[in-house]
């Protein structure tokens, strides 16, 4: 916050993301003498209107962090929703095989790492049916 008064900015209520991007903005903007006229995407105005954000007015920069928090929102729901946890056996959902996947860990944005070199978003997995944890070898 008190970076952001240096370069006029009142960043009270703001993520850590969006206050990152509005600084990003105002360095872009202050030393590099550039403006980024790109706009949100109408997938991204859509997606945030959902949860009650306008975002049609904002930079691309901007609105991709608003989006982005709202992403991570939806992982740390998914993970409290579907009870996450390492050694939990889950499936993707876009996986139409729904080959079972048994997660190593959990990161604090929401990305789970899975036994192998795989990764996902929490929101992307369901606890398998049976809802059995992985025996540890």
């Amino acid at each position: 916050m008190s970076f952001g008064k240096q370069l006029g900015l009142d960043l009270r209520g703001c993520t850590v993301s969006v206050a990152a991007a509005r600084i990003e903005v105002a360095i872009d903007e202050g030393f590099h003498g550039s403006v980024d006229e790109r706009r949100p995407t109408e997938k991204q105005i859509a997606f945030a209107a959902k949860f009650g954000y306008d975002i049609s007015n904002l930079g691309r920069k901007i609105a991709d962090a608003v989006v982005g928090d709202l992403m991570t929102e939806l992982d740390l729901e998914a993970i409290e929703t579907e009870n996450l946890a390492p050694g939990v056996t889950v499936v993707h959902i876009h996986d139409p095989k729904a080959r079972p996947l048994v997660i190593s860990s959990i990161a604090d944005d929401g990305t789970v790492y899975l036994k192998g070199p795989d990764m996902a978003r929490a929101r992307n997995l369901r606890r398998k049916a049976d809802g059995r944890v992985a025996k540890e070898k």
